[in-house]
């Protein structure tokens, strides 16, 4: 059975799901540097950037009813390799004693050119 989950605090997903929840796997779409208004924040800053990455990302499980401990896999997608030290840095404070499996990639760019950072993640439940 599927279930998709709009989230609160986060502007509606228009085209697509931000998640949605197939067994006991949750699959949550690419999250970006945008607050609950849809606007971007921290252009030109990665740090503010990723924690709102990561922050959006938290708020999609927490909305799910489960933590950050549930995320099984992430996939980063980063416009330049030089923010691989900060990235690593911010995630380990996110997930400070458990670590998903994660994939970083470079791209040349992303959906909006003020973004620097975008994950997707795949979360399991018990």
């Amino acid at each position: 059975m599927k279930k998709i989950f709009q989230i609160k605090d986060m502007p509606p997903a228009i085209g697509y799901s931000r998640a949605i929840r197939a067994g006991n796997f949750l699959f949550i779409c690419a999250q970006v540097p945008e607050n609950s208004k849809g606007e971007t924040v921290g252009e030109g800053d990665f740090e503010t950037q990723a924690r709102q990455v990561f922050d959006n990302l938290k708020k999609v499980v927490t909305n799910a009813g489960g933590d950050l401990k549930n995320i099984v896999d992430m996939t980063a997608f980063l416009t330049d390799m030089k923010n691989l030290d900060e990235f690593r840095k911010i995630r380990r404070e996110y997930f400070k004693d458990y670590w998903p499996v994660c994939t970083i990639v470079e791209v040349s760019r992303l959906l909006s050119e003020k973004w620097m950072i975008a994950v997707k993640a795949v979360a399991y439940f018990e």
